[in-house]
């Protein structure tokens, strides 16, 4: 029986319940700013100097918890062996319940599959058991999970942006939950101190899984996503050059030339954006230029500064690429700091063997001289610059580094430091630059985890980019869990826009282009887009299944429960045989009517809510690909 909902091992023993108490301990609680109650338990072993620290925030308008741990030696001398740290470990037993449920979804791999819902029934036949891929977060899975029986449920998501794992095992008529690191065994050096993954557990109560995936991204709306003046991040609708100016061919002259097409077309686009490759590149190859931190002084002779201040000028803020953590051969930071630098391992797996042949190094974070470094370098650039979103890509798979010869009693450690840094790194970003809104981009939405959610955006989520199927297939998957997704498109082409539409819009289009025709299309989109944003962040749920061939409809609803509004996407894709799709609304008030507006039609019919239970709504689309749009409200 354990009290506590984590376990670890010290010095041999199972350190929980009784023998955790036997220390001696203390308790505090604060209430946060945010209105939250903040609970703090610290246990010492007076024997060997170890504190254990356990952190608890509590959402009381959620009945959520979420808890942290922290380990310190406050001892001139190492400590006994840390391992089996289970950040999570608790039986949720639903009493009677015979059948449980796990709903969870694939990660981001730049596969049209991203964020695929799956859902396994748990027996007592095997654990269920999951792991990340290569150190980022939200390759292989999300770390998201929902276990489900026929009245109720429990959300579980973990906090790391590292690798972890995460089991769920059928015992004594429940379920164990157990999830932390995937590799941790260490002893502490004298006043050290390292943190753990965080978890965040969230019940929920009805006889429809969804109840529960709405209740977390609520959740994660009301109190984790960054928040300005006291409200989350706004929708963000952002101009991309990248269509028609390949990265190592942007520079000061065509992208002002980009940023005047707009501002003279009024293109009511929020961002101005520009992507990879803006510092030196040597063989005309972008990623080669990666390590260094200045602009290309051929092609940017002025900095940066001079594009900033034009977007600024239009009435747009400026976003810009880095990517910090990967040095190449070469580069500033290579020839300047080596010793900063963790070498690609030889022993990388086959299919990442082309980061060792190209010599992919990783700065270490977790040594204070590099994350001093970087964090005062990149504040300067934006500040100097006039960077107002700062989006950190991470093209690598850094538990191969982390991990490459460790000591035996000290694994985890390199990897819980550089996670450490990198949390203090993006929090000092905003502290310097209050209103700057960091983007987390790892080859796509890699790095996807709790801890990342409370500090950025993910604003391109997959690298499968811009198939309208792919991008459908996404909203699908994600939508179900994060309440701020979207991508974009490459084109103004209707099918393909919608099929990206979301909380922010990333549009990639010709802005060079003289033809009027491209401008009116891109407005269009943009106004549609913009005036539908903030519902995309209301209750979500599917109406068809899922599926990625292109002989089916896909659909799904946005709902306002409060004011009883939302929205309907539907896409009849390029093969689909079928005229009409019907489908059932979800939670909608059956003693009202209810007003749906066409947005292509611009038509409007009342139907009362006992026929949509009963009947359906029916969409008809006669061309194909195509995709329609309905809003709704309580009919007058």
């Amino acid at each position: 029986n354990n009290p506590f909902p984590f376990s670890f091992t010290y010095d041999g023993k199972d350190l929980r319940g009784a023998l955790l108490e036997s220390w001696e301990n203390a308790s505090t609680s604060q209430t946060l700013a945010s209105g939250q109650l903040q609970q703090t338990t610290t246990w010492r072993d007076s024997e060997t100097g170890i504190e254990v620290r356990y952190e608890t925030i509590s959402y009381n308008d959620y009945g959520a918890s979420e808890w942290v741990i922290y380990f310190t030696n406050n001892s001139d001398q190492e400590t006994p062996v840390l391992e089996n740290i289970q950040i999570a470990d608790f039986t949720w037993n639903e009493s009677g319940q015979a059948d449980y449920e796990l709903y969870y979804a694939e990660g981001s791999h730049e596969r049209i599959t991203d964020f695929q819902p799956m859902q396994k029934t748990l027996t007592e036949e095997a654990p269920a058991v999951f792991t990340s891929y290569g150190g980022r977060p939200s390759d292989g899975f999300l770390p998201f999970f929902n276990v489900a029986t026929p009245s109720r449920g429990i959300i579980i998501a973990l906090g790391w942006t590292g690798q972890w794992s995460a089991s769920f095992t059928r015992q004594d008529g429940g379920v164990r939950f157990q999830g932390g690191m995937e590799t941790a065994r260490f002893k502490l050096m004298p006043h050290e101190t390292v943190r753990t993954p965080s978890a965040l557990v969230l019940p929920w109560q009805g006889d429809d899984r969804m109840v529960g995936q709405n209740r977390f991204r609520r959740l994660l709306l009301d109190h984790y996503v960054p928040q300005y003046d006291g409200t989350p991040v706004e929708p963000l609708m952002a101009a991309s050059p990248h269509a028609v100016i390949p990265f190592e061919k942007t520079d000061e002259a065509n992208m002002l030339e980009i940023v005047h097409n707009i501002a003279a077309h009024k293109l009511p686009v929020d961002y101005f954006w520009i992507d990879a490759g803006w510092f030196s590149s040597p063989e005309n190859n972008w990623a080669r230029g990666v390590g260094n931190f200045q602009p290309d002084p051929v092609r940017f002779p002025g900095g940066l500064k001079p594009v900033a201040d034009a977007a600024h000028e239009a009435g747009m803020k400026f976003l810009l690429w880095f990517e910090p953590e990967r040095v190449m051969p070469g580069t500033f930071l290579f020839e300047q700091h080596p010793d900063w630098l963790l070498k690609p391992p030889a022993t990388l797996p086959i299919p990442l063997k082309y980061q060792y042949n190209d010599q992919f190094n990783l700065l270490n974070l977790g040594q204070p001289e590099a994350e001093k470094w970087l964090t005062e370098t990149v504040s300067t650039m934006i500040r100097d610059i006039g960077i107002d979103v700062y989006r950190n890509d991470f093209n690598m798979y850094p538990s191969f580094y982390w991990r490459n010869d460790e000591l035996p009693d000290r694994q985890g450690i390199r990897e819980i430091k550089y996670v450490q840094a990198l949390y203090r790194y993006f929090d000092a970003l905003r502290q310097n630059s209050p209103q700057l809104i960091l983007d987390t981009c790892a080859s796509g939405g890699r790095r996807i985890d709790i801890e990342m959610i409370k500090r950025a955006l993910i604003l391109t989520r997959s690298d499968y980019l811009w198939d309208p199927t792919g991008q459908q297939c996404h909203t699908y998957g994600l939508a179900q869990w994060l309440p701020i997704t979207g991508i974009g498109s490459a084109s103004t082409d209707q099918y393909n826009c919608r099929s990206g539409y979301g909380s922010h819009f990333s549009f990639a289009i010709n802005y060079l282009s003289p033809d009027q025709a491209v401008w009116d299309s891109a407005q269009n989109t943009l106004d549609e887009c913009k005036a539908l944003a903030p519902m995309f962040r209301k209750d979500f749920y599917t109406l068809t299944p899922y599926s990625t061939e292109n002989n089916v409809w896909m659909a799904w609803q946005f709902h306002d429960p409060e004011n009883q509004v939302g929205l309907i996407q539907a896409f009849r894709r390029q093969d689909c045989p079928d005229d009409t799709l019907c489908c059932f609304l979800h939670d909608l008030d059956p003693k009202i009517a209810y007003s749906f507006t066409n947005l292509d039609s611009h038509e409007t019919m009342q139907i009362n809510t006992d026929d949509l239970i009963n009947k359906g709504f029916t969409i008809t689309l006669t061309q194909k690909p195509s995709a329609a749009i309905f809003t709704y409200e309580i009919a007058k």
